[in-house]
């Protein structure tokens, strides 16, 4: 009796059992739910961690024409700059010299080039007057042996017609008309015209004379003026050499300013390559400098990830430096070719080998919030890209 009361009661499952069922239940669910909504989320947004913090301000400097010794190194690495600060010096004082020998070398080539200027100013003035002289006096002598030829030719006059007194004279005191006292006194004139007329001649010969020494005197002068294109000369060399003077002087002078190394930009120093001591030529890396201000992000994006991602499209940015910090940004451009463009060592598939690979887009992104002084160039992160 009792075994067929036993029988009729229905058997109860174990609690453990029923436990067991409802927790792997909620498992499956929450795994699908899970599932769902990775899915949904990888489905409106692109995720990739091939991200790295980049700048466009990171500058590597030297000094640009210059070389020596480093003397001076104000910076290291870590420090704050600001445009136009001294960072670093070479040793100037070669520079110096070179300004300081050059600035001589002007000053004593403009003195030149000035007295050479007074020098053919005087020549000018003196050949001038020179010539005015001497024209003048061969003029004067000129108006004085014509006048002496007058003279002559007046006193030859005189001669002749005394010499026709004589000879009527000399009729009339044979015959007694008159005195022989009358007759010595027209010889005595005549002899006295004579030698008058003698002696104007030698005058006048002696101013021909003169006149040609004048005109000797005024080719003289006039030959003065050969010297002229010659100081014209020496005077536009001195020119030509006072403008290289200026010119190599200005240059030296660059280099003595370029002696000291100043900051382009605000920023901090990056890279330090050099000490104090150190040889330094041009063009050679002295320091690295980075504006932390001008920071933003290049997303390697998959090409399978690409559809939906456009400029301006929002993304959520995880540092891995900074975990529980969250920064936002925006999608500013899509680089127009792949990362793999630019390898060093790009794939050779010209035997026909080829295997296919995943390329990867570049894609900048601008951050708009988040406190960006933490960011360091080359720090990785995750982003979220929401398509659009």
């Amino acid at each position: 009796m009792e075994e067929e009361q036993l029988k009729k009661k229905p058997r109860r499952k174990p609690a453990g059992k029923t436990v067991a069922a409802a927790v792997m239940l909620i498992g499956v669910l929450a795994l699908l739910f899970m599932a769902v909504r990775f899915v949904r989320h990888r489905m409106a947004y692109a995720v990739t961690d091939a991200v790295f913090v980049r700048t466009d301000s990171l500058v590597t400097i030297g000094f640009d024409r210059v070389n020596g010794r480093l003397a001076v190194m104000n910076k290291k690495e870590g420090d704050a700059v600001r445009r136009g600060e001294v960072l670093a010096a070479i040793d100037p004082a070669v520079y110096r010299l070179r300004v300081k020998r050059l600035t001589a070398e002007l000053a004593e080539a403009r003195q030149n080039k000035e007295g050479l200027g007074i020098l053919l100013d005087r020549l000018r003035q003196e050949i001038k007057l020179n010539e005015a002289i001497a024209a003048g006096r061969v003029e004067e002598l000129s108006r004085q042996r014509a006048s002496l030829l007058a003279k002559a030719e007046a006193i030859q006059a005189e001669i002749e017609q005394l010499a026709r007194d004589r000879t009527r004279l000399e009729t009339l005191y044979k015959v007694k008309a008159v005195s022989q006292t009358r007759a010595e006194t027209i010889d005595t004139d005549l002899v006295s015209k004579q030698k008058m007329k003698k002696s104007v001649e030698e005058q006048a010969r002696a101013v021909a004379a003169s006149m040609a020494m004048a005109r000797n005197r005024v080719k003289l002068a006039r030959a003065g003026r050969l010297r002229l294109p010659e100081t014209e000369k020496e005077i536009q060399a001195l020119a030509d050499k006072i403008k290289g003077l200026v010119a190599a002087r200005a240059t030296a002078q660059h280099d003595l300013g370029n002696c000291e190394l100043k900051s382009p930009i605000n920023g901090r120093v990056a890279k330090r390559f050099l000490t104090v001591g150190s040889i330094v030529s041009p063009k050679k890396a002295v320091l690295s400098l980075i504006d932390p201000r001008d920071v933003y992000l290049v997303a390697l994006l998959e090409e399978g990830k690409l559809h939906g991602v456009e400029p301006g499209a929002a993304v959520s940015i995880s540092i891995d430096a900074y975990p529980d910090r969250k920064f936002r940004g925006r999608v500013e451009d899509i680089l127009p070719a792949t990362a793999a463009t630019f390898a060093l060592a790009p794939r050779d598939i010209s035997a026909g080998e080829f295997t296919k690979v995943a390329q990867r887009i570049p894609v900048r992104i601008s951050i708009t919030s988040g406190d960006t002084s933490l960011l360091r160039v080359g720090l990785g992160g995750e982003v979220e890209i929401k398509r659009q």
